[in-house]
């Protein structure tokens, strides 16, 4: 596995703090038996984020923490922040943890990962925390690991259980003008009294003087007395900005701005009313309604201005004092059919790219209600054997923004947009498991297809995340979602494909809740499948059907069924079911007192299993053969399948890994 390293590189220019850096060279050598926790607190813009980036640079450069290190920002998009147990998903992901093994609850989530990082040092860096409550479930068991916290405020009960506190103050103005002599040039030595002005200016937070030094820079003829001149006289500024009562820092970024170009002043007014955290070129491109490279070259004007951060994978970011000016002059400058415009086209640009990802990722033989036209002549950008992966990892980086883009959507009263980016993301949540998100999305989009009309769309979105409350043990919720809404909608409704959608759901939550009535809701499911000729619905039901019949003792129509199931999963085709089939007709025959027609189904799963890749289901099938195996005395053939069965479990980062490692261990003594 390749060992992560999240945390984007700190700043190219960056100096002073020293007296902070030897705390932290202490930091990091401290050993006291727990978890070390650091909390960097201080104003908006003072440097937090870079200074702990910077340290984490310092961590790898020291192989401190082979384990690599996490990355988790809870910085509010839209109001909303990522939620804890999505977070913990990301981050077990990142360690290796497969989807099939990663534990639906929050604490469970936890567990796992104070588990990973009790074995492998590891070091989290969790930003714009505002909760000790967020904190918490990061902790480690082991003192090899180590969490960096970032926070305006100082978290005091973290504090008080053993954290670093980790203050970072507004630069003094030596230290102001330090910072500007390294950012632009020589020269500012031979005003000493201008640059004092200038860093009091800009209230010595370094957000600020990067972009009084960018402008400077611009203009080797401006003078840092009259630049600070200008700020003086800009009376621009706005309370939102005050940081000690008397310096208005919008002026410092209206002295930028004013350098700006018309496209690239407009690039950067749109660029602080879009919601999500950051932004991909081809996003801003599509916003502006401009060409990749013309906005290329306007995002380059910006850089050089020092109001726009770049990223590692080239996506672009506004410090959020930045950002909020940017909004404030685009309230001021532009008509608000002018931003109306451009949250049109980011929305619509999202959803589509959105939509293909959906279709890459899960297949165009999935039920689905967002109308193929939106599609239709346009070229996907996800293409050859990589799609399905690229596809999830676009539809990943751009989570928070598709979600921010999809409340935009409801919230201007474009009720299809926001439906369908919501059915879109399901291919996200579905398979890396966010499941908080899913409903959160699930629920917008379920009201908004409801303002729209369109009752299958809703009664689809309700239906389908009855799955993620299932998984989160909601169960009253997934039954007030599926059955009390969802379902009622559907029966209503000439789509039968629908229909048969809804009742599949049924039925798998029926396996959890009231397993003796699954199998009725699964006939209807593949009734309804047949009559469409849906033969992609009417395998899976079947294997569902066929496993909820052998968890029920029924072995005889449980078989029957499951090997109606195999030549239809065979036909769509579909690989891993086709191992899942097999592993259910193994244990239906298992169950019926054949274990060696038993055995020769889990044989041929694990062939299938193998050459899918599915890993986690052939477990499933080693697991079963090793009951076989201790039930006939066979050691040897039971060793091998247990030794299989930690292999695996260890490559997925499974909670089980540890419990058979040991019970292979035992094994192997006796």
């Amino acid at each position: 596995m390749v060992v992560p390293h999240e945390v984007p590189l700190g700043p190219r220019v960056f100096v002073n703090r020293t007296p902070d850096f030897e705390r932290m060279t202490e930091f990091w050598r401290r050993r006291s038996g727990v978890a070390r926790v650091g909390v960097c607190s201080g104003l908006p813009g003072v440097g937090k984020t870079a200074f702990v980036r910077r340290c984490v640079q310092q961590a790898r450069d020291e192989g401190a923490f082979p384990g690599g290190d996490l990355h988790v920002d809870f910085g509010p998009v839209d109001g909303e922040r990522l939620s804890v147990s999505d977070a913990l998903a990301s981050c077990l992901t990142s360690l290796g943890v497969a989807k099939d093994v990663l534990p639906a609850s929050l604490a469970g989530r936890a567990n796992q990962l104070r588990s990973l990082t009790a074995e492998l040092p590891v070091l989290l860096v969790l930003e714009d925390v505002t909760d000790p409550a967020q904190v918490v479930p990061f902790l480690p068991n082991s003192q090899a690991s180590a969490v960096l916290v970032t926070s305006s405020g100082r978290l005091g009960e973290l504090i008080m259980d053993g954290a670093e506190p980790i203050p970072l103050e507004p630069l003094g103005g030596a230290d102001g003008a330090h910072l500007l002599r390294e950012l632009a040039g020589a020269r500012v030595a031979a005003e000493p009294d201008a640059v004092a002005e200038l860093v009091r200016q800009c209230a010595g937070l370094p957000v600020a003087l990067k972009v009084v030094a960018a402008r400077l820079v611009a203009r080797p003829g401006l003078s840092v007395a009259a630049l600070a001149q200008q700020i003086a006289e800009d009376d621009r500024g706005f309370s939102a900005f005050s940081a000690r009562g008397e310096e208005k820092l919008a002026a410092v970024f209206s002295t930028a701005y004013d350098a700006l170009d018309a496209d690239a002043a407009k690039l950067y007014r749109l660029l602080g009313l879009l919601p999500g955290a950051d932004v991909a070129p081809d996003t801003a491109a599509a916003v502006l309604d401009r060409s990749a490279a013309a906005v290329a070259a306007l995002v380059d004007t910006l850089d050089d201005a020092g109001l726009v951060n770049i990223g590692s994978t080239g996506r672009l970011s506004l410090h959020r004092m930045v950002r909020r000016h940017a909004a404030h002059l685009a309230r001021l400058t532009d008509p608000p059919e002018t931003h109306e415009a451009a949250k049109r086209r980011l929305v619509e640009h999202l959803l589509v790219k959105a939509a293909f990802a959906d279709l890459a990722a899960l297949g165009p033989g999935r039920y689905r209600c967002t109308p193929g036209d939106l599609t239709q002549a346009r070229r996907s950008p996800f293409t050859g054997a990589d799609a399905r992966r690229t596809a999830l990892d676009w539809l990943d980086a751009e989570r928070a923004n598709l979600l921010a883009a999809q409340r935009v959507a409801a919230d201007e009263g474009w009720h299809d947009e926001s439906w369908q980016l919501a059915e879109a993301l399901t291919a996200l949540y579905v398979t890396r498991r966010y499941l908080v998100d899913w409903t959160v999305s699930s629920e917008l989009g379920a009201a908004s297809a409801r303002q729209a009309g369109n009752a299958a769309a809703e009664a689809r979105l309700r239906s389908f995340v009855s799955r993620a409350w299932s998984d989160l043990g909601r169960l009253d919720r997934a039954e007030e979602e599926l059955i009390t809404k969802a379902l009622p909608i559907a029966e209503e409704l000439p789509d039968v494909r629908l229909r048969g959608s809804v009742w599949e759901m049924v039925g798998r939550l029926r396996d959890v809740t009231a397993p003796g009535e699954a199998a009725e809701a699964y006939q209807r499911a593949i009734a309804l499948f047949t009559s469409q000729e849906d033969e992609r619905g009417v395998a899976f039901v079947t294997l569902f059907l066929g496993g909820s019949q052998r968890r029920n003792g029924d072995w005889a129509r449980a078989e029957e069924t499951l090997r109606a199931a195999l030549p239809l999963i065979r036909a769509v085709p579909d690989t891993r079911m086709e191992g899942r089939c097999l592993v259910e007709l193994g244990k239906a025959l298992h169950g019926a007192g054949r274990p060696e027609d038993a055995r020769r189904e889990f044989t041929q799963a694990v062939e299938v299993l193998q050459r899918s890749g599915d890993q986690f289901y052939e477990a499933q099938a080693h697991e079963a053969l090793l009951a076989i195996a201790e039930a006939e005395g066979d050691e040897s053939a039971g060793r091998n399948a247990l030794a299989r069965m930690v292999e695996i479990h260890v490559r997925l980062k499974s909670p089980r890994a540890e419990e058979l490692t040991e019970r292979l261990a035992r094994y192997s003594k006796g």
